[in-house]
């Protein structure tokens, strides 16, 4: 069954008969305006909203890597194979962005994901999920994700993007740190791919917390 998705705003006719070629592609609903949109919403609920078709990507991309998570996730709880998810996430990133505006905080994270896409193996998936970045590592352990981590935290370090200037911001190149989350299975703890994000999440959110530039395991 596909993804339904509904779109506020057009959506061009090349972008609606591109996703539509793809085997199981997305079901695309446009709302022209926000009585329309309401329709929709009323009559049958969209698996997906999103604003413009620009948003369509991202959306896209974050459902593709929630299916190959539940995939792999039950691969490894099923077969024992070792399975490494690391959520990414820049430190005091709305401190950033009031400091320095948000256009030099997004070209730092889209800096980091492309090296990142760079330098990960082809079995790895790579997405973003909002201001985070997901990564799915199959055939890891908890030690091979830790390297793979601070692998990561060292190359976000090497990254210096060019400031916005106006009169109430800096103009300064902007850099920044970032904490990284590692949550492993086969573990008895993880019960559904869902609590598995979630603990690699909180675990992210601990390395911030305490002080940023950090890489913490998930705890059960």
């Amino acid at each position: 069954m596909s993804v339904r998705i509904l779109v506020l705003g057009p959506v061009p006719d090349d972008v609606r008969a591109a996703l539509a070629a793809l085997p199981g592609g997305p079901e695309i609903v446009a709302a022209p305006d926000a009585h329309a949109a309401l329709a929709v919403l009323a009559s049958a609920p969209p698996d997906l909203l999103v604003e413009g078709a620009h948003a369509l990507d991202a959306a896209l991309t974050a459902t593709s890597f929630h299916r190959a998570l539940a995939t792999e996730f039950a691969r490894a709880v099923r077969y024992r194979h070792p399975l490494a998810l690391l959520i990414v996430g820049i430190d005091d990133a709305p401190n950033l962005i009031s400091s320095h505006g948000e256009r030099p905080v997004q070209r730092l994270s889209a800096s980091l994901a492309e090296m990142l896409r760079r330098s990960l193996r082809q079995i790895d998936v790579l997405a973003p999920l909002g201001a985070e970045l997901a990564i799915l590592l199959p055939e890891t352990s908890a030690l091979g994700a830790r390297s793979v981590a601070e692998r990561i935290r060292a190359l976000a370090a090497r990254i210096l993007v060019k400031g916005d200037a106006s009169a109430s911001r800096h103009s300064l190149p902007v850099k920044a740190s970032v904490s990284v989350g590692i949550c492993d299975a086969p573990r008895d703890g993880w019960t559904t791919a869902e609590a598995f994000l979630e603990a690699a999440r909180s675990a992210r959110r601990r390395g911030e917390e305490a002080g940023g530039d950090r890489t913490e395991v998930a705890a059960l």
